[in-house]
């Protein structure tokens, strides 16, 4: 009860900053990551080649590569950052984070050579999205299990149960900006929207690892 009560101390002042700027990377995660249902595909019905030994895979077939490669590399994923963290090397949830969203925002250069293939010739191939959805998952297996675990963590005892809260609502206005920027592709094009997502979250990523 008293820790309920007491003003928070300078380092847990400090945890909630860092907190606030992990809610920031959430943010952009999901705004780029849920153009897989949006975006992506609408991408892989109108502008994919789909034909596969004279059969033509159904768009919303693409939608179970992300649930595949997380069977298939969730196990690996985690072993990595296991053995990096037996190393000695840096592997804190905030860095692990960073590091998935720069994956996932190197997936959608992959997107971009679609689009650039499909200006070109009409159509593009599937092996692009099955690459970015690859470098998504990755990058999701980096950033989603390690979030709450993060937030519960570092916040402060009193704040735990709102912060755990505003994390939930952080994916909210991701979701609410993947919608924006999937819609912003009419105007745009997908080019342009593509490239921009990888730009930014690479970008964006790179900062707050220096910060």
């Amino acid at each position: 009860i008293a820790a309920l009560n007491r003003p928070l101390t300078k380092i847990e002042k400090d945890r909630v900053v860092v907190l606030f700027l992990s809610f920031f990377l959430v943010i952009v995660f999901w705004g780029a990551f849920e153009q897989a249902g949006g975006l992506m595909n609408i991408y892989a019905m109108e502008n994919t080649n789909r034909m596969l030994f004279g059969l033509e895979v159904p768009a919303s077939w693409f939608q179970s590569l992300n649930a595949m490669f997380i069977i298939f590399l969730g196990t690996a994923v985690a072993a990595y950052w296991a053995k990096r963290k037996l190393r000695g090397k840096l592997s804190t949830s905030l860095f692990k984070m960073i590091i998935g969203l720069i994956i996932m925002g190197t997936g959608f250069f992959f997107m971009s050579a679609a689009s650039t293939e499909f200006e070109t010739t009409g159509s593009s191939a599937m092996y692009w999205l099955v690459l970015a959805y690859l470098f998504h998952t990755v990058g999701e297996l980096c950033i989603s299990p390690v979030a709450l675990s993060y937030i519960t963590k570092l916040a402060p005892l009193k704040y735990a149960s709102l912060m755990m809260g505003v994390y939930f609502a952080m994916t909210g206005f991701g979701n609410k900006l993947a919608g924006l920027l999937g819609e912003s592709a009419s105007t745009y094009g997908e080019f342009t929207i593509f490239t921009g997502i990888a730009l930014f979250c690479i970008t964006f990523g790179l900062i707050v690892l220096l910060i």
